[in-house]
């Protein structure tokens, strides 16, 4: 897959490169993705514990396991 990244994007990426915090353009863009799936997924949980859901560690640590599962299903199709 090719990806244009936006101007101000493109400069994060370099930036993060010069900085060493990455060993590639590939490797940046992985951990943005990452953040952003994290994000989500928390936003996920904050809405289901706002309608009166309670979460214990073993909850959490299913539905996000149930969650990843179903993503790696999307992404490999």
């Amino acid at each position: 897959m090719k990806v244009e990244l936006t101007p101000d994007a493109a400069q994060w990426v370099e930036a993060a490169l010069a900085a060493g915090r990455f060993a590639s353009a590939e490797e940046a863009i992985r951990y943005a993705v990452d953040r952003i799936k994290l994000s989500e997924l928390r936003a996920e949980l904050a809405a289901a514990e706002a309608e009166g859901g309670a979460f214990d560690a073993d909850a959490v640590k299913r539905f996000a396991r149930d969650r990843l599962a179903a993503e790696q299903r999307t992404s490999d199709h």
